[in-house]
């Protein structure tokens, strides 16, 4: 459904990424459940999708705070959150089953929101669980990403192609469960070196694709496994 999306204030931005940076010496993740309806879900609030790379090294391997899954980080662009958080509003909002909410004026729900226990991971889940309550959302989601390295070369042909790794996290607000969780980590091969891969390189164009593309591609497919209401 339609939104009245904005980006989100810097101050929200801010204040979560500061709030990562607190916790990111936490060992332990929040599993999420298995892959279900979300019946109970008809409103989702999207908060931005969030730069990790800034709190790792380049080129190391690192676990979500949240699910646990391991993902490689490298460069991300200041331009990617923004362009991340857009291109899921404009593809969530094509789901006539759920109402996307705005996240406009969220970093006023993020005062004090930043209380619960010592465990960094469900410090975190109870802010993201806070501000859907206050939003009015029955649902939230939110990104991650770890890696957003833009190709060297054109799409005939490159040094180095376009690599992405990002994840995606829906909260249900009333049973504070991580309900669904989907990630996407490629480097684009040529191919020669995977056959398997020929639907895709078909899709993008028989080319070597930017890192926008790649990462665009990648939402597209984690959500067609999204749940439905």
């Amino acid at each position: 459904m339609k939104t009245s999306w904005k980006y989100a204030a810097p101050g929200m931005c801010f204040i979560l990424f500061t709030c990562l940076m607190l916790g990111s010496c936490s060992t332990r993740a929040i599993h999420p459940e298995p892959a279900r309806q979300a019946s109970n879900i008809k409103s989702i609030l999207i908060l931005p999708f969030q730069d990790l790379s800034r709190l790792y090294e380049s080129n190391i391997h690192v676990r979500c705070y949240l699910c646990g899954q391991v993902m490689a980080t490298g460069f991300v662009p200041d331009s990617a959150g923004p362009f991340m958080t857009s291109q899921i509003v404009s593809l969530m909002e094509k789901n006539e089953g759920y109402t996307i909410l705005s996240s406009d004026g969220s970093q006023d729900l993020l005062s004090g929101m930043m209380s619960g226990p010592d465990n960094a991971a469900a410090a975190y889940l109870n802010l993201y669980i806070g501000i859907g309550k206050r939003a009015g959302a029955d649902a939230v989601l939110i990104g991650h990403i770890f890696r957003f390295q833009e190709r060297k070369g054109n799409r005939a042909s490159v040094e180095s192609p376009a690599s992405v790794a990002f994840d995606l996290h829906l909260i249900d607000v009333e049973s504070g469960r991580i309900v669904w969780t989907g990630n996407f980590d490629q480097t684009q091969r040529p191919l020669s070196e995977n056959l398997l891969e020929l639907g895709s390189f078909i899709k993008r164009g028989a080319s070597w694709v930017t890192a926008e593309e790649l990462a665009l591609g990648g939402l597209e497919d984690i959500l067609r496994r999204f749940p439905q209401p």
